[in-house]
């Protein structure tokens, strides 16, 4: 089987070199390339790709943005990526991460015998200790998370993404209506399908989580208004009087933050981690209430009496 690995890329220079030297001491017997796709980078890293062509087999830079026009963001490059191709499956990387040894090895075996395979993640290797999970190892890292709804499907990275091209030609591409949470919806959307979602614990990946409190805020943000926005398009129905309920949760929420940004100001144990995982959700609560008050305004109230929506998430994700 020849696999493909689709890399996306957007002013990646700091961190790409990084996945680019992991990439060059991976080894498949079937066949690989490793396809990088280029969103309109106005830095140098499309040159730091460049220098990679006699180490990395097959390497070709596809751009994914025409200039003049708005950047469809990452699941429109992975989709760029897919259709340039030649492999009978994608595996898929981002340029802020670090694939471990072995990693394209035990992403190929998997996909040979499962249509949709996902990685584990690694937390610690590529951040600080303020970064480090508050509790366990971190999201995706020792299973796939399960949405706590019905129908409780297993959701996980595309960081960690291998599938087939059958199951791409099956149910599409993924998804540029979420452009933050694509991989969500392609899970989900997945499961719906009748395929199933095998964690491969040998194939590891090093993430890089979002440093700054800025960049982690918005990031939450835009991962709650994706979510929202994915569980009401997939039938959800918000409870009565959704925004004033979301505003409560998150007043009730600010005693917390409050609390934490006192223990990272003295230095105690766990407060700096306490601090960016508050900011994160509660950036993913604002985003979430930006979705209900769009849809509460854009679209007429649906029936009464519905079921409460999906708790509130715990996970950190990114979009490059």
């Amino acid at each position: 089987m020849e696999l493909s690995v689709i890399l996306p890329c957007f002013n990646g220079a700091a961190t790409v070199a990084v996945q680019l030297e992991a990439l060059t001491r991976q080894h498949w017997p079937g066949g690989w390339e490793v396809i990088v796709v280029d969103n309109g980078s106005t830095d140098h890293s499309m040159a730091i790709v460049e220098q990679y062509r006699d180490r990395l087999p097959h390497l070709r830079i596809v751009p994914a943005h025409k200039p003049g026009t708005p950047r469809l963001g990452v699941p429109h490059s992975y989709n760029t990526g897919i259709q340039a191709a030649t492999g009978e499956a994608f595996v898929f990387c981002e340029a802020d991460d670090e694939v471990a040894e072995g990693w394209l090895e035990a992403m190929g075996r998997a996909l040979e015998t499962h249509e949709f395979v996902l990685a584990r993640l690694d937390h610690h290797k590529l951040n600080p200790p303020s970064l480090h999970p508050l509790a366990g190892n971190g999201f995706q890292a020792d299973g796939l998370y399960r949405h706590p709804d019905e129908p409780h499907y297993f959701s996980g990275s595309a960081a960690g993404f291998g599938i087939r091209r059958s199951l791409y030609e099956a149910i599409g591409p993924l998804s540029i209506d979420f452009p933050i949470a694509h991989d969500d919806e392609y899970c989900c959307r997945a499961q719906a399908a009748g395929y199933s979602l095998h964690f491969e614990p040998a194939a590891l990946v090093h993430y890089r989580e979002r440093s700054t409190l800025g960049d982690r805020y918005r990031q939450g943000r835009g991962w709650g208004r994706d979510t929202t926005l994915m569980h009401m398009a997939r039938g959800w129905t918000p409870a009565r009087h959704p925004v004033p309920r979301q505003l409560l949760f998150m007043a009730r929420c600010l005693p917390e933050g409050a609390s934490a940004l006192v223990a990272s100001g003295l230095h105690r144990p766990t407060g700096q981690r306490r601090l960016a995982d508050w900011v994160w959700n509660f950036g993913w609560s604002v985003g979430k209430l930006q979705a209900l008050a769009k849809a509460n305004t854009d679209a007429p109230r649906k029936s009464e009496g519905a079921r409460s929506g999906p708790r509130e998430a715990s996970g950190l994700h990114k979009s490059p």
